[in-house]
């Protein structure tokens, strides 16, 4: 979208890909583009990544070869670590989001605390990743695909799991920290941990829903996200 004016890079929950930003539309302002983590989707013979920073800062890399427009990171869920790794990089590097949005994810410091998931058997692991919902619940429900997609959705958790990250906050780069009020996987105060992870400027946006409250509550969350970044609608 060479008009835009600035790049809202997205990144997905466990198991996800970046097809669920495919009906984003931010207005001519904004280039909306999603990433797409190795092994699944069109990326589905590419080995699965093996650590949560090292993916941050290879996706860094990819961002800073771009175009130098203003862009700004999403990420929901397990996404929302790894674009703040992401973030990390393009610091480093003097090229710094003008915003992250971390959705639906406890803070750095505690993203590895919650219960293990990684290592349940298949059943075990289809069973609680369908009682979060989303569109890999509807997937997991057909046992064929079930086969397809349990590979990647265990590596997303082991990388989740085994995370560990530095201490030393984000300098320049403003967190704006987006949560629904009936999550059980990241809860208010949970995700007001965020405030730690930045230097910068922090707020937090709730919303009615759960877990994958983005999804029912996408045109509230897209408005809030246009806001941030002072770009107006324009879709007419």
């Amino acid at each position: 979208m060479p008009g835009a004016q600035v790049r809202l890079v997205c990144f997905a929950h466990a198991g996800g890909s970046a097809a669920a930003f495919r009906s984003w539309n931010m207005g001519p302002d904004v280039e909306v583009v999603g990433v797409q983590y190795p092994g699944r989707a069109d990326r589905f013979g590419d080995p699965f990544p093996e650590d949560l920073e090292q993916l941050g800062r290879e996706v860094g890399e990819a961002i800073a070869a771009l175009d130098e427009r203003p862009t700004a990171l999403f990420g929901h869920s397990l996404g929302a670590l790894v674009a703040y790794e992401a973030a990390r990089h393009l610091e480093e590097i003097g090229q710094a989001p003008v915003h992250l949005f971390a959705s639906a994810c406890r803070s750095p410091q505690v993203a590895g605390s919650g219960p293990p998931l990684a290592g349940l058997d298949d059943a075990t692991l289809a069973a609680e990743v369908m009682k979060m919902g989303g569109t890999e619940a509807l997937v997991l429900e057909d046992l064929e695909l079930r086969d397809l997609v349990l590979p990647y959705i265990r590596a997303d958790f082991t990388l989740l799991e085994a995370y560990a990250p530095l201490v030393e906050p984000l300098a320049v780069t403003p967190v704006l920290a987006l949560n629904a009020v009936a999550d059980p996987y990241a809860t208010g105060a949970e995700m007001d941990g965020w405030s730690g992870a930045t230097q910068a400027a922090f707020r937090v946006e709730r919303f009615a829903g759960d877990h994958f409250y983005l999804v029912t509550r996408q045109e509230e969350v897209l408005a809030t996200l246009r806001a941030a970044l002072g770009v107006q609608d324009g879709r007419g």
